[in-house]
Order: structure tokens, then C-alpha cells, then sequence
């Protein structure tokens, strides 16, 4: 499989057997699936994350227009607080739908997903992943996580965005989830990770206090 990018491993892995987000939970996976743009934006320097503010730094590279609903939000202003950001990309189905669709339909451009219509009227668009291109994904944060051997940045804050969602525990045991929580813990007091910690913990904490008040 390609490599693919950290709100693309998201949708994937948060994906039902009909290319959809299951009602149930939905509204959280939603929010996590902003959160994981907003952090792939953010750890590729396209913005910055500081004191809840986040900063457009440069412009939108053509490799990661799946991404331009949440970098236009940002750019406008030039700057917006995370809070304003994430709550608008969140309660407003037309703009969660157009990152959506557009993370899904850059799976499909990769071969990883499969676009079919679905909804009332055929009219929504549903991505079906492969259970092969999931189990690279789940295998490759096995491998870091729950082996010996060094640990990608982008297998910190995916795992952390699985946690968040709930959706983790669908692909793991019990015994590998507390190790992997265990993991994550020990490289949290690792200096070297303050920085990425503080952001995944930043919009954590946004997030859910999100989820809080629309849900």
C-alpha cells in the first residue's frame, strides 16, 4: 500500500463495512477526523498551534488539497482560535462533508478505497477500504507500539486520535490496548515528545469540550 498521511489512515480505520461513520459515536469520530487534519497540517508546518491560536505559516501544498476545507477556515483570518475552528468544522455537516469527501475521495486517487453512493436518494458519498489496506495501517502501529524498535511521530498521534475516537479498541484486545496505552505513556514523559504531547493534548482537550456543548 502507498504511504498515506495521518487524516487519511484516520477516515480509513474509522470507516463501516458501508463506506460510512456509524450513527453511533459518529459525532466524536467526526470531531477526532478534524483533529487529525488540523495535526497533520500543523506537523507538516503548513500552520502552527500555539496558545489555542492556529496560524496559517504557508501556503497549501497541492499534495494536500484533501485538506483544504480546514486550511481556507484557517486562512482567512490568517489566524483563528482552535475552539472557533474545530466547533464550526464540527456542527456544521456541509463543511465536515466536504472533508470527508475530500480525504475519501484522495484514498480512492491511492487505490485504497472504493467510492460508492450511498445515503437517502444515493445522494452521500461512502468509501469502502479494503480489510487489507486496515490491517497494514493496525499493523505498522502493532509494530511500533507494542514491539521493540523506534516510534514514528505519526503513530503517536494516530493512536492518540483512535483513543480519543473510541475506535482503536475495534482492532485491538483488551491485554494489546492496555500495552499500547502503556507505550504511549512512557514515551509521553520521553522529553523529546513534550512538544507533540502538548499539541495532541491541546486539541484533545478542545475537542471533546466540543463534543460536550453540540452533543
Amino acid at each position: 500500500m502507498k504511504n498515506i498521511e495521518i487524516s487519511q489512515k484516520y477516515l480509513l480505520l474509522v470507516l463501516n463495512d458501508r463506506g460510512g461513520v456509524a450513527p453511533i459515536g459518529s459525532l466524536r469520530i467526526r470531531a477526532f477526523m478534524v483533529a487529525s487534519g488540523i495535526l497533520e497540517l500543523a506537523l507538516d508546518d503548513i500552520v502552527s498551534l500555539s496558545d489555542n491560536q492556529v496560524t496559517v505559516k504557508q501556503k497549501l501544498p497541492s499534495d494536500k488539497e484533501y485538506l483544504r476545507s480546514i486550511y481556507n477556515k484557517i486562512s482567512t483570518g490568517k489566524s483563528i482560535h482552535l475552539k472557533k475552528l474545530g466547533r464550526e468544522l464540527v456542527s456544521k455537516r456541509e463543511l465536515f462533508k466536504e472533508l470527508f469527501n475530500s480525504v475519501g475521495d484522495s484514498l480512492v486517487e491511492l487505490d485504497i478505497v472504493t467510492k460508492t453512493n450511498g445515503g437517502i436518494f444515493g445522494q452521500s458519498s461512502h468509501y469502502i477500504g479494503s480489510e487489507n489496506s486496515k490491517k497494514q495501517v493496525i499493523e505498522q502501529i502493532r509494530a511500533e507500539l507494542l514491539e521493540e524498535g523506534p516510534v514514528t511521530t505519526d503513530t503517536v498521534v494516530l493512536s492518540s486520535l483512535l483513543i480519543g475516537s473510541r475506535v482503536l479498541k475495534n482492532y485491538f484486545s483488551k491485554f494489546e490496548d492496555k500495552d499500547l496505552n502503556d507505550k504511549l505513556i512512557m514515551l509521553r514523559k520521553d522529553t523529546k515528545n513534550k512538544e507533540i504531547f502538548a499539541m495532541i493534548d491541546s486539541i484533545s482537550h478542545t475537542i471533546t469540550t466540543i463534543i460536550a456543548s453540540v452533543g
